[in-house]
Parts: structure tokens; sequence; C-alpha cells
């Protein structure tokens, strides 16, 4: 991934090779940076930072081109991503029981998702009167992404669970063109 020129993926990156200078302040830069860079990779990387925003997983999936004729190649791969939602937040409150759409412009936090190509996962989980904890996707809670219209995606929300939901966190990993 070194060759990345994906902005998302270069803000995580380690250098593969580096040339530390001779002066002792120059080293010490040069190692300062190294290290805060490992710190960062190290600590988004997937399972880790999950913030409101697309994030690069690092996970790599194949590519193959049309008609499909797959010849392994690690170096032609799809770079996975992630975005996670806050649904309460998003919807100013609660989730009541039955459907709510949530639409995704460029102001909402977090924005719409440019260049959605493949879904490749989806989850999360919400909090009940109780506390009570439900699952998604299930028979209780069920959410869909909707990318009809790439300039105004829905999350749509099934709520069967007869009450509000007061905390709902869910997180979509999908692959992008390119």
């Amino acid at each position: 991934m070194a060759f990345s020129s994906d902005r998302a993926l270069q803000t995580n990156q380690l250098p593969i090779s580096i040339d530390f200078p001779k002066d002792d302040q120059g080293f010490l830069d040069v190692l300062s940076d190294t290290y805060k860079r490992i710190a960062n990779v190290v600590n988004s990387k997937e399972g880790a930072l999950h913030l409101l925003e697309e994030r690069a997983t690092f996970q790599q999936y194949f590519k193959y081109s049309r008609p499909a004729t797959f010849v392994p190649d690690p170096n032609n791969t799809r770079n996975g991503y992630r975005t996670d939602f806050d649904l309460v937040a998003l919807n100013n409150g609660p989730l009541p029981p039955g459907a709510t759409n949530l639409t995704l412009t460029s102001s909402t936090t977090p924005p719409l998702i440019n260049g959605i190509l493949i879904p490749v996962c989806a989850y999360g989980a919400g909090t009940i009167a109780g506390p009570i904890y439900v699952f998604f996707n299930g028979t209780d809670v069920n959410v869909r992404f909707d990318n009809t219209n790439p300039a105004a995606q829905v999350i749509r929300i099934t709520n069967n669970t007869g009450a509000n939901l007061t905390q709902a966190y869910w997180t979509i990993e999908y692959l992008k063109e390119g």
C-alpha cells in the first residue's frame, strides 16, 4: 500500500524507507515524525479509532476485469472503507418505532459517501428502555442504505421493538471505484 495515491490511505501510511539526516536535530525531527505516523497508523487501524467520518479499513479486496477473468494479483486490489453513523444524532433525537428515513447530504455528519461501489459489511446496535440492547440487522431493527441517488443517500431504519431507540450506532464497510 505504500504506493497508494488515495488520500484517506496516505494519512495512515508509513514510509517504506527513511533517510535519516546526519545532524542530531534533523535525526530527532525525522524520528519524531516517524513515531507520530506509527502511532497514527496503529491507533486508526480497523477495530480501533471509529470517528464520524470515512476511514480506510486497510482491507484489500480483489479486483477483476469484465468479463470476469480472475487472476490473483496482490498489486491489483480495491481498498476497503468504513463510515460510522450515530443514527440518533442524525435524526436529532430518538428513533421511534416504525420506519425512519435519514437523508445524507454534503452537510450531514458524516456526509455523503462519494464513489461507493460495493458494500461488504454493515453492523450496529442500539439501546431501548431498560436498558435493553438490540443489534442490527435482525427482526428488532433493520437498517438499509439506499444509494439510488448518490447525491442524496438515504439510511432507512425500521424499528420493530415497540420502543424508541435512544442510542443507535451503525457502521457500513464498502469498496470504492478505483
